[in-house]
């Protein structure tokens, strides 16, 4: 058994307990999705390579759909400069918000407070974003506005938690 099949019990239980949910909706590649108002926020457990360390991945990607500029990625930095332990950055068209903590290590409060630090974030600059940017939202603005959770994905609690 890996390392990652003994935690994920673990990280499991305490997105229940953070979202306030009996049951969460895990996809086969054990990926947990999350709605945080117009944003989808996904937490997962992997293990890079055989004798890597495992780690808890908290990501939410923002918008889809986004070109590259000096403008965006200035405007990444800037967001950059004021996380303190997510990072947010362009890849393959895509602005995403992420963090990494060590899965062996981690406890109740560290899973709860990466979800909510990211969800928070998510919500908040993904509007923004598409304002200056362009691009297109992980959760249809159709959707946000009516208020329909995405189908079986658990919504954060208001505000993304506590930060």
């Amino acid at each position: 058994m890996t390392h990652v099949e003994v935690i994920r019990p673990f990280v499991e239980q305490t997105v229940r307990e953070f979202l306030g949910v009996d049951e969460l909706k895990v996809m086969n590649d054990g990926t947990i999705p999350i709605r945080s108002g117009s944003a989808a926020v996904n937490v997962r457990l992997v293990q890079p390579a055989k004798d890597a360390r495992p780690l808890l991945q908290v990501f939410s990607p923002l918008l889809t759909g986004v070109e590259r500029s000096p403008e965006l990625l200035s405007k990444l930095n800037e967001m950059n400069a004021g996380f303190a332990f997510a990072r947010a950055f362009w890849e393959s068209d895509q602005v995403i918000i992420a963090m990494e903590l060590l899965a062996e290590e981690i406890d109740k409060e560290q899973v709860a407070h990466a979800c909510a630090l990211v969800t928070f974030a998510a919500d908040f600059w993904d509007d923004e974003l598409k304002k200056g940017f362009g691009g297109t939202l992980s959760v249809p603005e159709t959707e946000v506005s009516a208020g329909a959770p995405e189908p079986d994905a658990p919504t954060a609690p208001e505000g993304g938690g506590y930060l």
